[in-house]
């Protein structure tokens, strides 16, 4: 025998009613992307990295001013006296890179693949040297203004044959977190890499470009500094995936 069941007739939704539903649907993924906006803004405000280390153990302690004369410093194992430093002397040296009236913008180029710092005024090259980059880490490539600059300051990091730990560290201007330029007193390599980091000048050099260049002030900008793969006057500067904080 064959049952016969009546089938149930679907119940039809009211058009009123499935407006209703969309409505309520779309507010509601409206309101979703709204607070996944809102909760990405914030953590990208939140949660910014800050930049890398140039200097493991001084990069997040106080960069002021620190002159410790007669103190002792140690690179690659080896324990060196650092320079005694006479802030009145600094007073009575003349500065004589550049002039009293740029001949325009002043910025720096420093090229990675030969070991060169260019010093510009516009169009001008006024200076260029050799430097010291990044061996035991990397020195970053990008575009830069000096943010803060000390007479002298104390550098520590790394680990093993690479320690470091110097005091009096002359002419530092930092560029980019703790990554610097800045004299160097216990190498004499200028022209090969040398540094954890930062930017190693001889400290005539390094005091020429400190004298000459420009920290921010209510007045100014810091000077720019661009760090380069390669470099070829006057102002192509060849960088691969750079980092832009102008």
């Amino acid at each position: 025998m064959i049952k016969k069941t009546k089938r149930k007739s679907a119940k039809r939704t009211s058009p009123a009613k499935r407006n209703k539903t969309a409505r309520y649907r779309l507010a509601l993924y409206t309101l979703t992307m709204a607070i996944s906006a809102m909760i990405y803004i914030g953590s990208q405000a939140v949660f910014t990295p800050a930049p890398p280390c140039a200097n493991s153990k001084t990069c997040t302690s106080d960069l002021s001013e620190k002159i410790e004369n007669g103190a002792f410093g140690l690179f690659a194992g080896r324990k060196i006296a650092a320079p005694d430093i006479n802030l009145a002397l600094d007073i009575t040296r003349p500065r004589v890179l550049g002039t009293s009236d740029p001949l325009g913008e002043k910025r720096i180029y420093i090229d990675l693949s030969t070991q060169i710092l260019y010093a510009y005024e516009g169009t001008s090259q006024i200076f260029q040297t050799f430097v010291s980059t990044g061996r035991w880490n990397w020195t970053p490539v990008g575009n830069f203004r000096i943010w803060h600059k000390v007479r002298s300051t104390r550098m520590s990091g790394g680990q093993g044959a690479s320690a470091y730990d110097l005091p009096n560290v002359p002419f530092a201007m930092f560029f980019y977190g703790d990554f610097g330029m800045h004299g160097a007193y216990w190498h004499n390599n200028f022209g090969h890499t040398m540094s954890h980091g930062c930017v190693n000048m001889r400290q005539i050099d390094a005091e020429t470009i400190f004298n000459w260049s420009n920290g921010p002030s209510k007045e100014q900008k810091g000077t720019i500094v661009s760090t380069c793969d390669s470099f070829t006057a006057p102002d192509i500067c060849t960088q691969v995936n750079p980092i832009n904080k102008l």
